[in-house]
């Protein structure tokens, strides 16, 4: 792999493996790695001492995240930034290119934070927006919701966090979950789910070490509670069976809005046709 003089740490995540993710030069990490065989010169998240890699079925890239926090933290650099990515989304630089395939990804990349950028602590893709569910889709999917209150049909302010993981995910579940959040942040992250019509998605981040560190411990201490009330063996479908995943997506929105000084960058979803 080649090194590059940086104050930039990238991870890209992957349950699958693909030959151009060996030319990019990042640290690439094997999901799942306990049932899943990748390359030896690949990082994975079954390996180290402390794994949770038996649980990557409902903690998706959550595992990988984990991983790094417990095994590899301490090869970083304390002012340096993580920065979190998946195997078709990739941090870009500053000036890249218009159109990006696998051939010129490399190039475009982001390999370090620029020095006009270091007082921020975070770095977080485009917001989703949440207003505006197809008239269909609020009556397929969240008739428990506008049994409550019929008003969402009309009004795309109340298309928030909580109406998007109630119709998506599990009625209720960001609710209950909430109940095993830090006292001293419960309300702070029920008011961003109620209140709020769009999150930074995805799971991917950059962040300073010394935030990261707060972060996994806050969100991965929650995670644990939440296993008591969520009973993987009776979910059903992608949108519940990765209850874990989904749930951290939106803390770490919340914790980085919170917490953090930050600011969008962008990147690159390459789809498999974009390859070609």
């Amino acid at each position: 792999m080649k090194k590059f003089n940086t104050n930039l740490n990238t991870f890209c995540i992957s349950h699958k493996y693909d030959k151009f993710l060996d030319e990019i030069n990042l640290k690439v990490i094997g999901s799942g790695a306990l049932k899943k065989r990748y390359p030896s010169h690949w990082l994975n998240d079954a390996s180290g001492k402390k794994n949770i890699s038996k649980k990557n079925s409902s903690y998706g890239s959550l595992t990988s995240i984990y991983w790094i926090w417990k095994n590899y933290i301490k090869q970083i650099k304390n002012n340096d930034f993580i920065a979190i990515c998946h195997y078709r989304r990739f941090w870009l630089k500053e000036n890249h290119n218009k159109k990006i395939t696998s051939k010129n990804l490399s190039n475009n990349l982001l390999r370090n934070i620029p020095k006009k950028f270091n007082n921020f602590d975070a770095f977080v893709c485009s917001p989703v927006n949440l207003k505006g569910y197809k008239f269909s889709k609020l009556i397929k999917k969240g008739k428990r919701s506008l049994f409550k209150d019929p008003t969402i049909l009309f009004n795309k302010n109340k298309h928030t966090i909580n109406l998007h993981f109630d119709i998506f995910h599990i009625h209720n579940g960001l609710i209950k979950a909430s109940n095993f959040i830090n006292k001293t942040e419960k309300q702070d992250f029920l008011d961003y789910i109620k209140n709020n019509t769009e999150f930074f998605p995805l799971s991917i981040f950059i962040i300073k070490k010394k935030h990261f560190n707060r972060l996994c411990l806050s969100t991965f201490s929650w995670l644990k509670k939440c296993e008591k009330i969520f009973n993987i063996k009776k979910l059903k479908g992608y949108g519940e069976i990765r209850i874990f995943d989904f749930l951290a997506e939106r803390y770490f929105s919340f914790w980085i809005t919170k917490y953090c000084k930050y600011k969008t960058w962008p990147y690159k979803h390459l789809d498999i046709r974009d390859k070609l």
